[in-house]
């Protein structure tokens, strides 16, 4: 090992004596032949072995720690220069080694790689167990008829024919039938660029009859000294397997948008359109688009600018919106109303470089949603607001109050007698009554004010922004004056709506709705007590 590190270079003959000390001294050594590329190959007959084993690898680098790697590069570069090296490594099963590298070329043919360490049968127990490692490149000289003439051994393992099985062959035979048609038009083309180079791929026959898909790079060296053509295979089975499987992935992805309820929209960061699908056509009536633009020229332009910024904020700053916008297609006059979730489509970076958008028909889904919130908010008997809605619009209308500002009234309303039309009359001719003194208070009622139902005969009147106690008597006057004249009932007989009203109007910040209500409730208690049906105002300090 001394003498292989202390020279700058050997002479042939140095190497060659060299080499044959070491195998005489390390019989337990594992021993390869190396081409120039560096990659193993078969050991020559001329190699006289002491014992030694021969190691079953691709190169080198399978048989050291990622660790050692460029211990072996390095080394592999100065047999190059120098005719000899030797490297210390550790192998792929842990132990520690000497790795030899001579240079015989003139004797042999070959470089010659020798491994010395003391667990080098683990070693080779170890190779044995693994599945063999294929060389991926190999070479086939062909004449210009594609008839094979030279294969070297790589191609043999790579396809796992023997040499005299592919020699004489046209290499036509052993292409796939799909590819044969652009096999030969890619061959026919070569031809006609003498000194070049073509590369095709195609699906290549192994000897178990499967198919591995090879790069041929065709150099077309008829009229140079090789008078062939001479062809680099390259094994990228696993790189179409790839492909294939992105294939696939992007037809599921294609069959899964066009099976979706829902509009599916891909768009790059330029807001072209990359696909859509189907059913987006269908909900916006544009048909299939070039652009974001022209794919929503439904959209409404009171919802157009919305859209527009939720588009933006996703393909500019990366940030996920969702929106709801009217549509009116071609013809027709009602409106369609339609969500749609739009999500970012970033690369590595996260940078935005496009967005899917879908899109959902959801007018059925919102007038339930609207019916829903009338009935939990309405009184349905009365079309007032319920007791619960009422009061969280008398908080909402106090909470906003600033000082300065008009006030807020409150009008508290209670039917008298509907006990006795109900007993008289049946309960039908009791909501009547409810119903016709609801429609008479909101007739006599400004735009902004609310009218809500406490429960049974009680009623309730917000009124906000009055400017102080004589506007709420005004108004309070008005919804008296509304319930005079008699209201008709089952069986057309006219009744009278006889009432008990109190009215209460603060302007001071901070009053709450408990405290302006019970304020009203008063009031309508002291205008019962008189009988008179007059309203009873109260100012809240």
């Amino acid at each position: 090992m001394e003498r292989f590190e202390s020279v700058s270079s050997m002479d042939e003959a140095a190497r060659d004596a060299t080499l044959a000390s070491l195998l005489q001294q390390r019989p337990s050594a594992l021993i390869t032949a190396i081409d120039g590329d560096g990659l193993f190959t078969d050991l020559p007959a001329s190699i006289e072995l002491h014992g030694q084993r021969v190691v079953d690898a691709r190169s080198g680098l399978d048989l050291v720690e990622p660790g050692s790697r460029a211990v072996v590069i390095e080394k592999w570069e100065a047999v190059k220069r120098l005719g000899a090296a030797v490297g210390s490594v550790v192998l792929v099963n842990g132990a520690e080694a000497s790795f030899y590298f001579a240079d015989v070329r003139h004797s042999h043919g070959v470089y010659i790689g020798l491994i010395v360490s003391e667990s080098a049968e683990d070693l080779v127990a170890d190779l044995a167990r693994r599945p063999p490692v294929l060389p991926r490149t190999g070479r086939v000289d062909k004449d210009e008829l594609a008839v094979i003439r030279h294969v070297d051994h790589r191609i043999c393992e790579i396809l796992g024919f023997r040499a005299d099985e592919l020699l004489g062959r046209n290499s036509l035979e052993f292409i796939h039938p799909d590819d044969q048609v652009e096999a030969v038009d890619a061959w026919m083309e070569m031809l006609t660029a003498p000194g070049e180079s073509t590369r095709i791929r195609l699906r290549h026959r192994r000897a178990d009859d499967t198919w591995l898909w090879m790069e041929f790079t065709n150099t077309n060296l008829l009229k140079q000294r090789e008078h062939s053509v001479v062809s680099e295979m390259l094994n990228i089975s696993d790189e179409m397997r790839v492909v294939e499987t992105l294939r696939q992935r992007e037809q599921l992805l294609s069959r899964l948008a066009e099976a979706l309820p829902s509009g599916v929209l891909h768009v790059d960061r330029d807001r072209n359109v990359v696909y859509a699908n189907v059913r987006l056509g269908h909900l916006l009536g544009t048909g299939r688009c070039s652009s974001l633009e022209q794919q929503f020229a439904s959209v409404i332009p009171d919802d157009r600018i919305a859209l527009e910024a939720a588009i933006d904020g996703v393909l500019l700053d990366g940030v996920d919106d969702d929106i709801e916008v009217h549509l009116r297609m071609i013809g027709h006059s009602d409106l369609t109303l339609c969500a749609i979730a739009i999500r970012v489509l970033t690369d590595a970076d996260d940078t935005p470089i496009g967005a899917v958008l879908c899109v959902d028909d959801i007018t059925a889904a919102a007038e339930l949603r609207a019916n829903l919130e009338r009935r939990a908010t309405i009184d349905q008997l009365t079309g007032c607001l319920n007791r619960a809605a009422v009061l969280d619009q008398l908080d909402r209308t106090l909470t906003c109050h600033q000082a300065g500002s008009p006030g807020t009234a409150v009008v508290f309303l209670d039917l008298d007698g509907l006990k006795e039309v109900n007993d008289t009359f049946g309960h039908h001719a009791g909501d009547q009554l409810l119903a016709g003194a609801a429609d008479r208070l909101r007739s006599a009622m400004r735009d902004k004010d609310v009218i809500g139902r406490l429960g049974g005969d009680e009623f309730v009147v917000v009124l906000p922004g009055v400017d102080g106690l004589d506007e709420a008597t005004h108004i309070g006057m008005r919804l008296v004056g509304a319930l005079m004249d008699p209201l008709e009932i089952t069986g057309g007989m006219p009744m009278r709506i006889r009432s008990s009203i109190g009215v209460a109007w603060a302007s001071t910040v901070g009053i709450t709705a408990d405290v302006i209500t019970a304020a009203a409730d008063q009031a309508m208690y002291e205008s019962k007590r008189t009988g008179t049906s007059e309203p009873v105002f109260i100012t809240v300090q």
